[in-house]
């Protein structure tokens, strides 16, 4: 009763089938167990991504207070930058299964260093980003997991690619304020001020 309780759920809820729950409650009760068990660590997958907007904003003001307030560290795993922007504080960027950009929040949505991250960037709708900012459009489709280009992984997708991302997969480096990035050319697509036409599909 009590997690429930921390979690908002009334505690009728404990006598009710799943089916008789709507999203949210179901979403929050699935919190509720969880937290059973007293973890350090949560790992919470797309924990939103099947409610509507209102439901989202409830369910991640919820986690935010949760990792305030019980001492807990929470891997949110989302496709919406939005909210991982809201609740994260720190960001990592995952393509082909492969971590490419690791750093703090407020420096990857500032100043992200792999192209790749700036391209999901640059598809935010509604944001602050400054009326020059571009819509990066990749081409191609992501690779196969079971047989990964030669290199770096992303290069038949960047804008910017070079012959030895072709050959050579970059290894992660570590830049200021502990910024790691793996790419050969960190940080030189220009994703808010640049003019350059990028054909393809994202």
């Amino acid at each position: 009763m009590e997690l429930l309780s921390r979690v908002g759920v009334p505690a009728r809820v404990a006598r009710l089938l799943p089916h008789e729950l709507s999203g949210g409650q179901r979403q929050r009760v699935a919190i509720a167990r969880a937290l059973a068990s007293e973890p350090r660590f949560l790992v919470a997958d797309e924990p939103v991504s099947a409610l509507d907007v209102s439901l989202r904003g409830q369910i991640v003001n919820l986690l935010a207070e949760l990792i305030s307030n019980c001492d807990l560290t929470v891997l949110f795993i989302a496709h919406d930058l939005a909210l991982v922007e809201r609740i994260s504080n720190r960001v990592a960027v995952m393509y082909a299964g492969k971590i490419v950009e690791l750093a703090a929040t407020g420096q990857i949505f500032r100043k992200p260093q792999h192209p790749y991250t700036a391209s999901l960037l640059s598809a935010i709708p509604g944001t602050d980003l400054g009326p020059r900012r571009n819509r990066i459009v990749l081409s191609g489709d992501p690779p196969n997991p079971a047989d990964l280009p030669r290199g770096c992984r992303f290069h038949p997708r960047c804008p910017i690619v070079q012959d030895r991302c072709e050959e050579d997969e970059p290894a992660s480096a570590i830049g200021e304020n502990g910024h790691q990035v793996s790419c050969h050319c960190p940080g030189e697509l220009d994703w808010r001020g640049s003019t350059a036409d990028m054909d393809g599909t994202f």
